[in-house]
């Protein structure tokens, strides 16, 4: 009698499946609300979102491009001065609440930065994940 196939004598083709547990797509930590979502969700006018970046006794004023529990997005002007790793501190009104933390540049481009937060506040964190479950699920805030 011949031996019955098995399950492992088919080819996977090199795929694999997905649990859905991995980070996102773009590789970061934690998914980004942009910032006419964010702005959307606390019911605040569209328009540039204020973020004072502060380094090496200067303050320098950007503009929010997104933001997660674990970080953000900044657009500031060229020449900028940030570099990877530099530790900084960053101050941002989101609705009726203020935001302030301090922060390292994980990149830094002409006229952006991406910024990882260094220990944030509990209600802070709390904060920021909550506004992501609220886009999610469809609701404001």
């Amino acid at each position: 009698m011949a031996e019955k196939p098995s399950w492992d004598d088919i080819p996977s083709l090199g795929l694999s499946l997905d649990d859905g547990a991995s980070e996102p797509a773009d590789h970061r930590a934690a998914v980004r609300l942009p910032t006419r979502d964010l702005q959307d969700l606390l019911m605040m006018p569209r328009g540039p979102l204020p973020v004072k970046v502060r380094y090496d006794k200067r303050i320098k004023t950007g503009a929010l491009v997104d933001i997660s529990q674990k970080g953000m997005g900044i657009r500031l002007q060229q020449g900028h001065g940030l570099g990877k790793d530099m530790i900084i501190g960053l101050s941002s009104r989101l609705g009726k609440r203020s935001l302030s933390v301090k922060a390292i540049v994980r990149w830094s481009a002409p006229d952006k930065i991406g910024v990882e937060f260094i220990n944030p506040k509990k209600e802070d964190y709390e904060f920021l994940s909550e506004l992501y479950a609220a886009k999610v699920l469809g609701g404001g805030f």
